[in-house]
C-alpha cells in the first residue's frame, strides 16, 4: 500500500512539474507576430489647403541572399513628418518632409488620384526608387508605400500615419 502512495506522489510531481513547464513555454515564448496599436480620431481633410501627417512606425521588408525578410522595428523615437501642399493642383503636388535623421527634404509629387474620399500621389522616377502616398480625406490618415533597390537588394517600406489639416 505504501508503494502505491509513493507512485502516486511521483507520477503527481511529474504531472504538475509538466503543467508548470508547459505554462513557462507559453507564456515565455517568442511571438510570429507583433502589433503596435494605437487610437485616433478620424479628421476630415478635406478642405485643408495642405495636409501634415506623422508615422511613428514603419514597416520593412528585403529580399536578400535568397531569403524574404519582415521587420517590425520599433516605434520611431523622432517619427518620419510629411507635409502635402499644392493640393489643388490637378497634376502635381509638394511634400515636404522630416526623417528620423532631422533632415528636411523638399520634392514633387505626380498626383494620379484625387476623387471624394483620396488624394494619391507617386515619387521618384522609378529607376532609383517608387513612393505612392495616399491621403484619406475623410478618415484623416495616410498611407505611404516605398520600392528602392539599394545595391541591387530589393526593399520595401510602409507606413499609416495620422494627420491634421491646415
Amino acid at each position: 500500500m505504501k508503494h502505491k502512495y509513493i507512485f502516486i506522489s511521483i507520477l503527481c510531481g511529474i504531472l504538475l512539474t509538466g503543467l508548470v513547464y508547459m505554462l513557462v513555454s507559453f507564456f515565455l515564448e517568442e511571438k510570429k507576430e507583433t502589433e503596435v496599436t494605437k487610437f485616433f480620431s478620424s479628421v476630415d481633410l478635406s478642405h485643408a489647403s495642405s495636409i501634415t501627417c506623422t508615422y511613428p512606425q514603419t514597416l520593412y521588408a528585403k529580399y536578400y541572399e535568397e531569403k524574404i525578410s519582415h521587420m517590425v522595428p520599433k516605434p520611431e523615437t523622432n517619427p518620419l513628418i510629411f507635409t502635402f501642399s499644392n493640393l489643388t493642383d490637378f497634376q502635381t503636388g509638394k511634400l515636404s518632409y522630416i526623417d528620423s535623421t532631422q533632415t528636411i527634404t523638399n520634392v514633387d509629387l505626380i498626383k494620379i488620384i484625387d476623387n471624394e474620399e483620396k488624394i494619391m500621389y507617386v515619387e521618384g522616377n522609378a529607376a532609383n526608387y517608387l513612393t505612392v502616398h495616399t491621403l484619406y480625406k475623410k478618415l484623416g490618415v495616410s498611407a505611404y508605400m516605398k520600392s528602392v533597390s539599394l545595391l541591387g537588394i530589393p526593399v520595401t517600406s510602409s507606413a499609416i500615419g495620422t494627420c491634421a489639416g491646415y
